[in-house]
């Protein structure tokens, strides 16, 4: 019975602390795996470095959709490989908790860190081998356990699970994966929560997430200077620097114009992104495709996509359902061939898109928030003047940076709030005597202090 504490403390600590900060990463990597029984998927498989492991890892890697699997899987790899280091080592006469319990815990920190678990499994193979071939050696008597071993396993357990809670390449990494799966599905207030003012100033490259969720909940014009934005890239997330900014500008593109109706545009660019990714293709791109291609009404390359995804063990739900939804031809528009053909939006131009957008009637108030707000952006006053003469009829009331801009640019041709003219004065009075840095941090939120900006 002794001999089972440890291991049963190595397995619930693994597990608990996996739920507590690795649950999105789980998600993500079911996201970013694939797993299919097709001759080039195994072709590619076989073709890999320890081809085994990967295969096992990929097979594994399919059930992460539910991050408690994730964690009872990662858990049984771990511990795992603790029985068999220990096995291994009371054969040849030593006391393996210690032992055992460093070597693991030390693979528990690296997988943590890294996204497969294909490490873990190519460590319990091998111990697996090695515990065999243990097996061949008949030694007559064991050295029992030593006293201390269990305090001190359990003291090398409690640092290997700080380790990986405490680490901040874990929590950015988690953090990072909350905001992609959020966007990918538009959870925008769960999104918010993740990603407040005070984390983009952290993180700039969160900041264009941030912005897209007040997009979706048609805040942007209201709270946009919230967050630390200085230029469009901010908003649009065209331009970038480095593979790990183009993977993140290109999901983040996908997610925008799928929000945007602009789904030939979302197709493409969860093609680029899917390059990116280390099978050229993933579960959550597949199902992705396979969804826009049935909203878009083309049910052929939806059949396709359904079909690729039916080689896989747990899709069926999935193509089920979309295969239902071409049944019930519950496609949203554009519908007809000549609709889609007159939407290519390949321009790297956001405000061009977006003005093709609205002039083709994809007239949201996402897109002309963020058309307008992308004229602010490139402080083009003349053009947002022009443009918000024939959107202001479609907003109840004008959101506060509209009017902020109206003000600033003496476009007084439309309502502004009293208040808002106040604010303007006391700005421009405080700025003739107050340090910049107080201004800023006094009118935080307002879009005085960008307007103002050089």
């Amino acid at each position: 019975m002794k001999k089972a504490i440890a291991p049963i403390l190595m397995f619930a600590t693994v597990l608990l602390a996996s739920l507590l900060c690795m649950r999105y990463t789980f998600v993500c990597q079911e996201y970013e795996g694939l797993f299919l029984n097709t001759p080039d998927w195994w072709a590619r498989a076989w073709a890999q470095q320890l081809p085994v492991s990967g295969i096992i890892s990929d097979f594994l890697t399919q059930f992460y959709r539910d991050p408690l699997y994730g964690a009872i899987i990662t858990a049984v790899l771990i511990t795992g490989v603790f029985l068999l280091l220990r096995g291994i080592l009371c054969r040849f006469g030593l006391s393996g908790n210690a032992i055992a319990a460093f070597a693991s815990g030390a693979l528990w920190v690296f997988v943590a860190h890294s996204s497969t678990s294909k490490p873990a499994v190519f460590v319990l193979l091998l111990m697996a081998a090695a515990w065999l071939l243990s097996l061949l050696f008949k030694i007559k008597q064991l050295r029992k356990e030593r006293k201390a071993d269990l305090p001190l396993s359990s003291v090398m357990l409690v640092a290997a699970a700080a380790c990986v809670v405490l680490s901040p390449a874990v929590m950015r990494a988690e953090n990072f994966n909350r905001v992609k799966v959020d966007a990918l599905y538009g959870i925008w207030d769960d999104l918010l929560a993740t990603v407040p003012p005070e984390e983009a100033e952290k993180n700039a490259e969160l900041t264009p997430f941030a912005l897209l969720a007040l997009s979706g909940k048609g805040e942007l014009g209201d709270k946009m200077f919230t967050y630390p934005v200085f230029e469009q890239n901010d908003l649009d997330m065209e331009a970038y620097d480095g593979k790990g900014e183009y993977y993140t500008s290109l999901l983040f593109k996908a997610c925008l114009y799928q929000y945007l109706g602009c789904y030939n545009e979302a197709i493409h660019n969860y093609f680029q992104w899917s390059t990116q990714l280390r099978q050229g293709t993933s579960f959550v791109v597949l199902r992705r495709l396979a969804e826009l291609y049935c909203l878009q009404g083309n049910y052929d390359l939806m059949e396709k996509y359904c079909r690729i995804l039916d080689k896989s063990l747990l899709n069926g739900a999935y193509v089920r359902h979309f295969r239902a939804m071409a049944t019930k031809g519950t496609a949203q528009q554009p519908t007809s061939v000549q609709d889609r053909a007159a939407m290519p939006v390949i321009s790297h131009d956001p405000l061009y898109n977006l003005v093709l957008l609205q002039s083709s009637g994809f007239d949201t108030r996402m897109s002309a928030d963020r058309m307008l707000c992308t004229l602010i952006l490139k402080k083009d006053f003349i053009r947002f003047g022009s443009i918000m003469e024939v959107l202001a009829p479609a907003y109840e009331h004008i959101p506060l940076h509209f009017q902020e801009v109206m003000v600033f640019a003496g476009l007084r041709s439309f309502d502004v709030d009293a208040a808002v003219v106040e604010r303007y004065s006391a700005f421009v009075s405080d700025m003739m005597d107050m340090p910049q840095e107080r201004l800023f941090q006094l009118y935080k939120g307002s879009a005085f202090p960008f307007l103002f900006s050089e």
